[in-house]
């Protein structure tokens, strides 16, 4: 009986190490998917300034209408936070890029929208990147974290 045990301590270590680098997976998915939502985000606010010229105020009910930004995220658009899954460079490129919005004429809001959508675009390659060179690695290494854990238990 207490074999049977030790075998099913044994599976379920695995079964844990498999789900804990699937979770990892998931979070480096999540981090690509809200770098390219800030891409779109920012690529979208560059259009309304340049076409539009709606003030700061409008745009943003304009972002929340289209579904682009939630309605209680910030008061002003400036405020906007950063993603939770960012790193510290991406955050504090985040955070420089909307602390910034209307801080000047149309012509240069939209070169400073270029220079930080080129600079959020290079942050989605390199994650991509780091994500494709590893792809379901952190479920093997999870899995073999459980194995290890489980073969000590045997």
């Amino acid at each position: 009986m207490m074999q049977l045990f030790h075998w099913a301590a044994a599976a379920l270590l695995l079964l844990c190490g498999w789900l804990t680098g699937s979770a990892f997976q998931v979070r480096t998915e999540q981090h690509i998917l809200q770098l390219q939502r800030t891409v779109e985000l920012l690529q979208r606010i560059r259009q309304e300034i340049a076409y539009r010229r709606l003030d700061l105020e409008q745009l943003q009910r304009c972002l929340v209408q289209e579904k682009l930004l939630e309605s209680d995220e910030a008061q002003k658009l400036q405020e906007i936070p950063a993603p939770e899954r960012f790193d510290d460079a991406e955050r504090l490129c985040f955070e420089q890029c909307f602390a910034g919005l209307g801080q000047s004429e149309a012509a240069q809001e939209c070169e400073r929208l270029d220079y930080y959508s080129a600079r959020f675009e290079a942050f989605l390659h390199q994650a991509q990147q780091k994500a494709a060179s590893g792809q379901g690695l952190p479920c093997r290494l999870g899995l073999a974290a459980g194995a290890v854990a489980a073969l000590i238990l045997l």
